[in-house]
């Protein structure tokens, strides 16, 4: 939008420049200038697209929050080329003060809208960014508490493993010793 902004101000310097002349090889230099700035609005509105979603040709894009797709924002564009603008090319050349003034007044209505657009799509992306930043904190809070139900204390587990260990061994040596006895017993008879 900034550049579509800064071509607009482009177009206005150049209208307000033939109005300030009354030669009209000037003017319709200036009006063949300014027709291709109106021609570069329309590349740069047409440019806009990023994966196949372009908000400057009045497209919507919906961002959905959650899995369920419940929490959605739906983000509406407006046309930002010429036409959209309501902008077209310089009448008769700009040889009447008239029709320069008239573009003036056009180019001034174009750049209001501009800002205005820029003001709710910034708008729109704060929201988004507020939810992303929402997200990602509540993804490390899951994250944090999941890891302190799965992660033990290695030196706490390393500490039971050998106690079961132990009592494992001393399970075996005690029932090797019963054996023997037993085994001692029984020669006696």
């Amino acid at each position: 939008i900034t550049a579509i902004e800064d071509l607009v101000a482009q177009a206005k310097s150049l209208a307000n420049s033939a109005l300030a002349t009354a030669d009209a090889t000037e003017r319709t230099a200036f009006a063949t200038q300014y027709n291709a700035i109106l021609d570069q609005i329309d590349f740069l509105a047409d440019d806009a697209n990023f994966k196949g979603t372009n908000l400057l040709e009045n497209e919507t894009l919906s961002v959905v929050f959650d899995e369920t797709g419940d929490s959605t924002l739906s983000i509406t564009g407006f046309s930002a080329d010429a036409a959209g603008l309501t902008l077209a090319d310089a009448q008769n050349d700009w040889a009447d003060d008239t029709d320069i003034e008239a573009d003036i007044a056009l180019l001034t209505a174009a750049s209001s809208t501009l800002r205005t657009e820029s003001k709710g799509l910034s708008s729109s992306l704060s929201i988004v960014n507020t939810r992303l930043e929402f997200t990602s904190q509540m993804m490390s809070a899951l994250t944090g508490g999941a890891d302190t139900l799965t992660l033990a204390d290695m030196n706490e587990e390393g500490a039971n493993l050998l106690m079961l260990q132990t009592r494992q061994s001393l399970s075996v040596t005690a029932l090797s010793l019963s054996s023997q006895s037993a085994q001692s017993i029984l020669r006696l008879f």
